[in-house]
């Protein structure tokens, strides 16, 4: 099995959706105003799908470095950053501590350099990604040195033009979200019977898709001990 068998460039989805609608694919997906519609739900799906949980499948990391003086950082990236996961510096054994806005403002009302131990999502750059605020600012023993951060990026918006490009998510999982709302649109908005068996599945299996590398990873066996007195 290679990846083609799990997810699908932006043309498969529009092509399988047009199928299951029994209508004709196309070579393109700017060929009609459907596939090009199709492209919009795909956004749509795209962008559920991230809100409802942390992907693995768009987890991914990179380093910032540090800079003497300097206590605010941005992510340089192409992808649109969803949320961090954890931040290490440098060699220092443990996380730096996610702290709220208000402590953060109240703690950097004193100047205090040295090893970053704390963080905080400050506002947002000129990018739309997370602006990090970190504490104490780095000094000179830590100029240079690097900061590992581990985040979940979004899925980028597709256009007409993008018809290679592989989603990230499941294929088929998708192929359920763009097909649903394309049911939706062709009954002017009114759930139909189509519509809702369509739709129940894309539900059931987001939740499934989303454990299978988050809940349903690793080995859960807990072991009850009995009570005094209670009959087994």
């Amino acid at each position: 099995m290679g990846i083609g068998d799990i997810r699908f460039t932006v043309l498969q989805v529009v092509n399988e959706v047009q199928r299951k609608l029994g209508l004709d694919q196309t070579a393109t997906v700017s060929a009609n105003k459907l596939a090009v519609q199709i492209v919009d739900y795909i956004n749509d799906v795209c962008g559920d799908l991230s809100d409802f949980g942390n992907w693995q499948e768009v987890l991914t990391s990179t380093n910032v470095t540090a800079v003497s003086g300097q206590c605010d950082y941005s992510i340089t990236t192409s992808a649109n950053i969803k949320n961090i996961g954890d931040i290490f510096f440098s060699s220092r054994t443990g996380a730096l501590r996610n702290v709220r806005v208000h402590d953060m403002r109240i703690m950097t009302r004193v100047t205090s350099t040295g090893t970053p131990t704390q963080f905080c999502v400050f506002g947002t750059d000129s990018n739309g990604n997370p602006l990090l605020r970190v504490r104490p600012t780095p000094a000179a023993n830590e100029d240079g040195k690097l900061f590992s951060i581990t985040y979940y990026a979004r899925a980028p918006q597709y256009s007409t033009a993008d018809g290679a490009l592989v989603i990230p998510f499941p294929g088929g999982l998708v192929v359920d979200g763009a097909l649903a709302r394309a049911i939706l649109n062709e009954s002017g908005g009114s759930p139909t019977d189509h519509y809702t068996l369509v739709q129940n599945d894309y539900l059931t299996a987001r939740k499934e898709a989303l454990n299978r590398f988050n809940g349903d990873t690793g080995y859960d066996v807990s072991f009850t001990p009995s009570r005094p007195g209670r009959r087994r």
